[in-house]
């Protein structure tokens, strides 16, 4: 995928003759996802103290004990997020243009080239609906769509999700991220993962929540990852890693923290 400051030019210049933002356009652009919404959230300055509970089953099941489990699951956060960095670059970029296209009930962005990968075009999409009548909640729908162009045709999704609230920041939401479908169209860089990923989060009340899974990935060595955020306003939170990896053998991690002291405690289940 092509980098956020290639991208900026790209609809820069495809926004040059749409005018300036209306408000309509900021409540659409208010439905994408939020950078907190696709990444693993790790506490950094937090180092796991790591307890003997389910030490010895996890050794014989496979091989690791608590620390070292902690220690398997960050790194896969830190390959899942370098995966999902364009998708946050696009949907930044996004939020600082124009649309190319308005509807009544929609707003469009693109078609632009790809021109990391050649032959390839892009373009995000944005539906408005509401289910409950004029006067109920409003959802967004939004798709994040590519093709190839000699082959015209349809659009296929590479991330698509609905949202349900006033706001990015007081809202609910849910979006899958299309992996399979990047592979297919050449555009996935060499250690992202296959499969697909689903993310659920609301923003909407305190604590925050984030839950993400990604299935059949044997690039990462795993057959599923879980991960559960919850983040509270005043810096406390929890975090949950459940982990399958390809021979079968899981592992959880489960841990809370104090971002105002920077301590993680940990504990650890097996089965």
């Amino acid at each position: 995928m092509r980098s956020p400051s290639s991208l900026a030019v790209a609809l820069l210049l495809l926004a040059s003759g749409c005018g300036t933002w209306s408000n309509e356009d900021v409540r659409f652009l208010e439905a994408l996802p939020t950078r907190e919404e696709l990444r693993v959230e790790v506490p950094v300055d937090a180092a796991p103290v790591a307890s003997t509970e389910g030490r010895t089953a996890l050794a014989a099941c496979s091989g690791l004990g608590s620390a070292e489990t902690w220690l398997w699951a960050k790194p896969t956060s830190d390959r899942l997020n370098a995966s999902v960095e364009w998708v946050i670059g696009l949907v930044d970029v996004v939020r600082r243009y124009p649309p190319t296209s308005r509807l009544e009930d929609g707003r469009i962005w693109g078609p632009f080239d790809d021109d990391k990968h050649p032959g390839n075009e892009l373009r995000i999409v944005i539906l408005r609906s509401f289910p409950g009548g004029p006067d109920g909640p409003v959802v967004h729908a939004y798709s994040f769509e590519a093709r190839r162009r000699a082959e015209g045709g349809a659009y296929s999704a590479i991330l698509a999700g609905t949202f349900l609230g006033p706001s990015a920041l007081r809202g609910s939401g849910s979006l899958a991220l299309f992996f399979d479908e990047i592979w297919r169209l050449g555009m996935a860089d060499p250690d992202a993962p296959r499969g697909e990923m689903n993310v659920a989060y609301d923003r909407s009340a305190d604590p925050r929540r984030v839950e993400l899974t990604l299935v059949q990935s044997p690039g990462f060595g795993l057959a599923r990852f879980n991960y559960e955020f919850k983040g509270y306003a005043d810096g406390r939170g929890r975090l949950a890693y459940a982990i399958l990896d390809g021979p079968g053998n899981r592992a959880e991690v489960k841990a809370g923290f104090d971002e105002r002291v920077g301590k993680l405690k940990e504990t650890l289940h097996v089965s």
